[in-house]
């Protein structure tokens, strides 16, 4: 994987496509769920922005009310190198 493209803002040998290799390879020291609708997606945008990756996209399923509900959720990853509290500040 010597010549695979790199990210930018990433930490040094992060794959531009992480799903090419095995997750544990990704060397992730820190694992956060997001809910992607409004707010939340102002956050995952900044986690993004920050360095960390994207692992996975899904829909939660859940019964509020007397209703199913559908709500759009982002799974994401730290690489180690990545700043954490970079990301959690406000703009």
């Amino acid at each position: 994987m010597a010549d695979s493209k790199m990210h930018t803002n990433t930490a040094p040998n992060v794959p531009l496509e992480p799903a090419s290799v095995p997750l544990w390879q990704l060397d992730l020291v820190e694992l956060t769920g997001h809910n992607i609708e409004a707010r939340g997606r102002e956050e995952v945008n900044r986690l993004l922005e920050a360095g960390w990756i994207l692992l996975h996209i899904y829909t939660l399923k859940y019964h509020e009310d007397g209703v199913w509900r559908d709500r759009p959720m982002a799974i994401l990853g730290r690489p180690r190198g990545v700043n954490k509290d970079q990301a959690l500040q406000e703009p």
